[in-house]
């Protein structure tokens, strides 16, 4: 049975610091910051979500996010070390949000801005499987069924309840392109992402 009339917020956490690629998050990809690569992909399907939330520290991300008219969510300095878990940034992002707009949300998608090939119709993929599974994390996987980073998406309650955006049983959402699964954290990865836009891949 197919669930209906869910409230998806669509979250994205970019702290200013990272430790194996300096300021990832704003690096340029072709003239463009990386963390823009998602926001203008997402202004194409913004009506899927209750609304678009970033969570940073960086003053940089904050003027990009409110050019584009998404939610920008000041993440207090003890979220934004290394040795803060993504979920406990997210719960955090979360529980602002709701208090703040008084908005119930069902359904919470982590995209992160170190995806930037990730695709609209991936996004859509993992909004059908929750309606089909709504008890369920949808979570993106290579071949190989590996974590790429791509898409984590996980009703709220299990995310507080479990504080992992992957808990066991989740069902995987298989993307075959390397392209797509590429998750920027090194220096490597993104000559990787240049090569593959030099190359028009």
């Amino acid at each position: 049975m197919i669930k209906k009339n869910s409230k998806y917020l669509a979250l994205i956490l970019a702290r200013k610091n990272s430790k194996r690629l300096k300021n990832k998050n704003i690096l340029k990809l072709n003239n463009k910051p990386l963390i823009s690569w998602t926001l203008n992909k997402l202004l194409k399907i913004k009506p899927l979500f209750s609304d678009i939330v970033v969570s940073s520290d960086s003053e940089i991300i904050q003027k990009i996010v409110e050019k584009n008219n998404f939610i920008f969510i000041k993440r207090p300095k003890k979220y934004s070390t290394d040795k803060v878990s993504s979920e406990a940034s997210a719960i955090h992002a979360t529980n602002y949000y709701v208090k703040k707009y008084k908005k119930k949300i069902d359904y919470v998608i982590l995209l992160q801005p170190t995806s930037p090939f990730r695709k609209n119709s991936t996004i859509k993929k993992a909004i059908y499987y929750s309606k089909i599974y709504p008890k369920k994390q949808i979570v993106s996987t290579n071949t190989k069924n590996e974590l790429n980073g791509v898409l984590y998406l996980t009703p709220l309650k299990t995310l507080e309840n479990k504080k992992n955006f992957s808990y066991k049983n989740f069902k995987p959402l298989i993307i075959k392109s390397k392209k797509e699964s590429l998750d920027i954290d090194s220096r490597k990865d993104f000559l990787e992402a240049k090569n593959y836009l030099k190359n028009k891949l």
